[in-house]
Parts: C-alpha cells; structure tokens; sequence
C-alpha cells in the first residue's frame, strides 16, 4: 500500500503593482516533458508527476532552464509521488523498497516552498522539493510617490539567493540598467543626480531582472513595474534666517530675511507656511523679493518663535516640501522706552522755571515736542529748557516713533 505525504506551507506575501505576473519555479523533479499521470517508471523505480493550472489542466512552463521552470499562470496543484518495490532476491525481501511524496494544492505561488516526505527501508533516491516566487516582488509605496533627490527601493516579500538587477525608466522611454543588484529586503537608494538630467520632471518607473541563480543563464525574467514621480526640489537655504525686532514693544513689525541657493526658474512660485513654536499656522507675511540676491524679507511679524515650511510650484506641479528640521526664528522686541521730566521750579515770582527731559531704551536719537511746537532732537537727556509758569503738553517718541507706553505725553 502506498504512503502519501503531504506538507503545507504559506507564507503571505504582497500583491505588486498589477502588470504581466510570471512566476518561476525550482524543482529537482523536473520541467513538463517528465509529467506523467499514471505511474511510470524511471530507473528502479516508479513515478507520477504533475504541475496544474486552475482549470484542472496541465500546466506547461513557458521556459525551461535547467531546474528553473518559468509560468505564465499560477500554478494550483504541484503533485509527485515516487516508490520503489521491495525485491525477494536476496533468500527473502531485499530492503530496497521506498517511497516518497509531495502534494501541494491551492498554494499561496507569491512565495512558497516545500519539501516532501519519504519512508521504507531502503533510502528514497528522490525526494521531491521545490520553492516557486512570483515576479510581483516590487511593493509601491502607500504614501506620497513623489520625490526630488532620492528614493529608497526594495525587493521585498520573501528570502532566497536571488539577485536583483535595477532598471529605471523615463517617462516615452526605454528602460535603462543601472549598477546596482540586491538582494532581498535590501535597499537601494536611487539618487537622481546620478541619473537622471537635473531639469527633468515627470515619471520614472522602476523593475527588477530576477536572477534566480546567477550560475546559470536564461532563467531570468523581469519583475513588477512600479512608478515614481520626479517632482523639483525647492530651492534650499543658504544662511540662517536673519530677523529685525520689532520698532516697539507694542508693535507686530517684525522682519525675518530667507537667503537660498537658487533662483526660481520660468513659472515657477513660492508657497510658504509660517507657523508658531507652538504649531498654529499664521497668516503668511508680507514679502519683498530681492531676486538678485535669492532674499525673501517677510514683514509685520510679531514677537515670538517661529519655523517655515516651504515649496515651490511649477506651473500646477509642485515640489517637495523642505523637510524637518525646519528653519526657525525668533521675533524679540527692541529695550522697553521710557522717559521722565525733571522740573526744577522758579525761585523768585518773575522766573522762568526749568524742566530736563531724560530718554532711555527703544531707539535713540530721541525727539521731544512741547505743545505745537517743533520736534527737537536729543540723545539721552536734554540740556535746561526754560519754560514760563503755565501748564504745557510734552510728547516724547523715539527714532522709530515709539512712546512710552506707562507715562505717554506728560502735562507738566
């Protein structure tokens, strides 16, 4: 009575970007022309064997290169059973019977191996095996496909000794190799500068040449395609931003100056985010451009801590966006100004009396005015002004027209 084994793997593997799915297949068993679906023999012993597709069919591989099969549809049934008779030469059994066995159905094909069983008293001259990939082995990536500099890619899914060979390929082109081969799960950074021509912008796809055994010759075949999206890098800075503090205490007249590596080419504009330290977006400045000298200056800022994002568009196409960390700044007030007036009084009826007005802080030179009449300039504190007995309004500002927010104009 003949023994069966069965052994069941699966390992779950993605699903690929959807393109032609081939996949290939490593057996000691052999390729189509040793099918056989009653028993046959084959030296001392006797076999069947079989590789069928859904419909129940025998699969036929498209290529055959030594152990490697490769198929255009998924295998479903991978069946071999191998035995060898006991034989009575020997004044009774010989110990030579053997069988052995490998039935696998509806097996997960992305990526699968097995190996069959095997008993009787004489050792199995064959025991089946085989391990079957996909091509789908390139995952797309579940965010953003866009990028300006680099990409990491992967080969990924399952482990073996397979190679991978990457290709690239511009949008209305042909795929190009590049120097580069990995294997499983490790990455390959793809640099653009090294590439790609630096005014490109659109589509690149990349693929894979699986070389399942790189001993042997024409048992490679191509992966899953996935596509990228070349988009422009911002411009970068060059230089810390440079900040103005504010004219006044009380003021939100801040200036933050942005100086960055290049100029913006034909129909391509800026969108800037400035957000506080604690992460609220504001209102974006007023800006000036000095485009000779790539400086962004941003206006009426108030006082406090920032960071900027920042992209550039072309046309509708956008950038990518500066990434973290991000620039920051601080917006700080200028010295707090302040002023007093000292009054000396007349001695005598008929004098004048005498006031001093003293300025610190904010921005000097300082200006006084008494009543209606004109602006004086003064440093720090004024010489004696003479003034005659009555009441009088003095207003003093600073360079940049700041009061003293606690005295205002004094009446004296």
């Amino acid at each position: 009575m003949r023994k069966l084994y069965f052994t069941f793997f699966i390992l779950l593997l993605f699903v690929g970007n959807t393109c032609a799915q081939t996949y290939i297949m490593s057996t000691n068993t052999g390729g189509v022309g040793g099918y056989r679906t009653s028993f046959f023999p084959n030296g001392t012993y006797y076999y069947e064997y079989w590789i069928k597709k859904a419909d129940g069919n025998l699969l036929v591989p498209i290529k055959e290169v030594g152990e490697y099969l490769i198929f255009d549809q998924k295998p479903t049934v991978y069946h071999f059973y191998a035995y060898r008779p006991e034989s009575y030469s020997c004044s009774g059994p010989c110990g030579e019977e053997w069988d052995s066995s490998l039935e696998a159905t509806n097996f997960n094909a992305n990526c699968y191996s097995a190996v069959g069983g095997s008993g009787g008293r004489g050792g199995a001259e064959i025991v089946p095996e085989f391990s079957i990939m996909s091509n789908q082995v390139l995952k797309m990536p579940s965010g953003e496909t866009g990028f300006c500099d680099n990409v990491n890619l992967q080969v990924v899914g399952c482990t073996g000794p397979q190679r991978f060979f990457w290709e690239y390929r511009l949008a209305n082109g042909t795929f190009k190799p590049t120097s580069v081969s990995t294997t499983f799960n490790q990455t390959f950074q793809f640099n653009r500068s090294a590439y790609v021509p630096s005014d490109y912008i659109g589509n690149i796809d990349f693929r894979v040449l699986i070389d399942s055994n790189p001993s042997i010759t024409g048992e490679e075949i191509y992966s899953n395609i996935i596509y990228y999206n070349i988009i422009p890098c911002p411009p970068f800075l060059n230089a810390t931003p440079i900040t103005e503090k504010t004219s006044c205490i009380y003021k939100s007249d801040g200036q933050v100056t942005l100086s960055f590596d290049r100029s913006l080419i034909s129909n391509e504009h800026f969108v800037f985010n400035f957000f506080t330290k604690d992460n609220v977006l504001i209102p974006t400045p007023s800006i000036t451009l000095d485009a000779t000298l790539k400086k962004y200056t941003f206006s009426g800022i108030a006082q406090g801590e920032y960071y900027i994002k920042y992209q550039t568009f072309i046309g509708a196409q956008q950038t990518s966006t500066n990434s973290a960390p991000y620039p920051t700044f601080k917006i700080e007030p200028p010295t707090q100004f302040q002023f007093e007036i000292i009054e000396t009084q007349p001695s005598c009826y008929n004098e004048s009396g005498k006031i001093q007005i003293k300025a610190s802080g904010g921005t000097g030179p300082y200006l006084y005015k008494i009543d209606s009449g004109p602006e004086i300039e003064f440093t720090s504190i004024t010489n004696e002004i003479s003034v005659s007995n009555g009441d009088y309004y003095i207003k003093v500002t600073d360079k940049k027209d700041c009061i003293d927010t606690n005295a205002k104009d004094q009446k004296i």
